[in-house]
């Protein structure tokens, strides 16, 4: 048996999916395949039950779950030992969403990197759902998101810093506060991301007019739009700060207390911290004042 076999098993009983297993390991389908049959033939028993499109643990995939997660737990601290901060190795999974990576983590990373260049640093961009469901999965050994305060019991989160929301339009538009725009363009992001639905709950609370509207995967590609005047959207104030500057947006005022999102990161409470998961958190709290909000 081999230990690629058994991340593979994991990869697809967490996922519930052969394709999504394989994206996710950035192996071909095939390879996938073949590292679970091979795992078959080893103990002699079918692992997963193939429902049509549909998989499922069968009782002897089930029980080898809780010894591969023992297994994998075990293989991480190996993998991890060093004898002392240059020797720091192994893997780091972090999970951020696309404004904080491009406006907060660059330095963090660059220190990191330059610090401890034997870590593999892998980084995915995504949602503050999804990012966090995969902290729950253990497919991701830290995420960096910027949402309300996470109140999570099986998660340890803590603040970096608070960000300020603005709306904002394009730089010709003639009405200036949000009570005026019921009906125009509501530039949104995906539904499961964080911003969307504060956005969407903050203008029906108001009886705003929110069904004209369009959705994006991309932050910049939000930007450009609301830049080209065709419609309003609420973003984090650190993100369209040269934007307004440069006079290509304008802030559309509330005439209310500034919004604000917390920027955090969080880990499972469950999760070993291997060498390299604390010198990045340390990393972290030394470019910005990292305090526990929530454990």
């Amino acid at each position: 048996m081999d230990i690629r076999q058994f991340q593979t098993f994991k990869a697809v009983a967490d996922a519930n999916s052969f394709t999504k297993a394989a994206k996710l390991l950035q192996y071909s389908q095939a390879t996938i395949t073949s590292h679970i049959q091979q795992l078959e033939q080893e103990i002699g028993y079918p692992l997963f039950d193939r429902l049509g499109k549909r998989i499922r643990l069968t009782s002897v995939g089930d029980e080898l779950y809780r010894y591969v997660g023992e297994l994998l737990t075990a293989y991480a601290k190996i993998n991890h030992l060093s004898d002392g901060d240059s020797s720091v190795r192994g893997e780091l999974r972090i999970g951020a969403s696309e404004t904080m990576t491009v406006y907060k983590l660059g330095p963090v990373l660059s220190h990191f990197k330059k610090s401890f260049p034997y870590v593999k640093l892998s980084l995915i961009n995504d949602n503050c759902m999804p990012l966090r469901e995969k902290l729950h999965s253990g497919e991701l050994d830290i995420a960096i998101t910027l949402e309300p305060t996470v109140n999570d019991s099986q998660l340890v989160t803590e603040m970096i810093s608070e960000e300020k929301l603005v709306f904002v339009g394009g730089y010709e538009r003639n009405r200036s506060t949000i009570l005026e725009t019921s009906g125009e363009c509501m530039i949104f992001s995906e539904k499961n991301c964080s911003l969307r639905r504060f956005f969407e709950n903050y203008m029906n609370e108001r009886g705003l007019d929110v069904s004209n509207q369009m959705e994006f995967t991309s932050m910049e590609a939000m930007k450009q739009c609301v830049v080209s005047g065709l419609g309003i959207s609420l973003m984090p104030s650190i993100s369209v700060e040269s934007l307004l500057q440069d006079n290509k947006m304008k802030v559309i005022e509330t005439m209310e207390a500034p919004l604000t999102f917390c920027a955090q990161v969080s880990y499972h409470k469950g999760k070993w911290l291997s060498a390299a998961h604390k010198q990045f958190l340390l990393t972290l709290s030394l470019h910005y004042d990292v305090s526990e909000s929530s454990q």
